[in-house]
């Protein structure tokens, strides 16, 4: 039997399912829950064998890196909470149509955008030249590059992009961006629709892409428009991997067609342990850990949502998954 088989269901009140994809984080998620919502029944499922035991009775399930095949197996399901912002994996699913799905916003945008400012910040003080030329021990002075002044480009202007923009805004950048509608926001100087995507790109001294996956965004940064980048210009992959082509933006890098990259999203992960990537000195790879998900960040959205769901309101964040977001 499953860990979760010997957890208790009360009867008359909805069944919730957590699987976070962190094992050891799924007790601490529950734990949340029962405090605020004594009488729920909630219910944790760390591995493939407990979600087929424990999904065909949940009512909600609270996931993130859901094995999405086994959805078939959920025969009551009336609401899918999302640990995450991303839906795409769910374009396709085998939820039924009376199913909500929400998901989670206005919680990863303030560590996004310490990763932005991270990476960026390490490019221009060139912290990989002087890690390597401490460990040869070298004194070698060089002028790093100021952040200040330059123009920081965002694809992609909801709740993350927004705050990237906020908190770049505050350190003397200029921030423009690109959006679907190309509707004005807050603290961006200038949005240009996508249609103006070639007057976009050559702007930016650095490029961050944050955009959801939707038919639209998928190879948007085509060869071409990688073209139009300044040779001096950082690009920061925190969105989807498939926004660019990974042998465009890999040749793009390798012939210094622009400067560097921080690239923490790829069309599969993980990235080929052998792919060229790895080899290329203007490149940080990270494993997708930008908007990681933390217990507390994720649980607080769950329990209003779940407080409307008892109490017969609609829920927040709910999402279209024909239109990706």
């Amino acid at each position: 039997m499953g860990r979760g088989s010997e957890q208790a269901v009360t009867e008359g009140q909805p069944v919730i399912l957590v699987h976070s994809g962190v094992p050891g984080d799924d007790p601490v998620i529950a734990g949340h829950i029962r405090d605020s919502f004594p009488a729920v029944s909630v219910l944790t499922a760390g591995t493939e064998q407990e979600i087929v035991e424990h999904l065909p009775g949940a009512d909600i399930l609270f996931a993130w890196d859901f094995p999405i095949p086994l959805l078939g197996h959920a025969r009551s399901l009336r609401w899918f909470q999302m640990m995450g912002a991303g839906i795409e994996t769910l374009r396709d699913a085998p939820l039924g149509s009376d199913v909500v799905v929400t998901n989670v916003r206005g919680v990863f945008g303030g560590s996004m955008a310490e990763y932005v400012l991270t990476y960026v910040l390490a490019h221009l003080q060139d912290v990989a030249g002087v890690l390597d030329r401490q460990a040869r021990h070298i004194w070698e002075p060089f002028t790093p590059r100021r952040l200040a002044g330059l123009t920081i480009g965002i694809v992609g202007l909801g709740s993350i992009g927004s705050e990237i923009a906020r908190i770049v805004t505050a350190l003397g950048t200029r921030v423009i961006g690109l959006s679907r509608s190309g509707k004005a926001v807050d603290g961006v100087e200038r949005v240009y629709g996508v249609d103006a995507i070639e007057d976009f790109l050559p702007e930016c001294d650095v490029l961050v892409t944050v955009a959801p996956q939707t038919p639209e965004t998928v190879g948007l940064l085509s060869r071409d428009r990688l073209r139009l980048l300044k040779p001096s210009c950082f690009y920061v992959n925190i969105g989807r991997g498939t926004i660019v082509d990974l042998d465009d933006i890999t040749e793009a890098l390798r012939e210094r067609r622009i400067a560097g990259a921080a690239l923490d999203v790829f069309p599969t992960e993980p990235l080929p342990s052998d792919h060229l990537l790895w080899t290329l000195d203007n490149v940080f790879i990270t494993p997708h850990i930008s908007g990681i998900n933390r217990p507390d960040d994720v649980t607080g959205i769950f329990l209003e949502n779940l407080d409307r769901y008892l109490t017969g309101q609609p829920l927040l964040h709910q999402v279209n998954l024909s239109r990706g977001y």
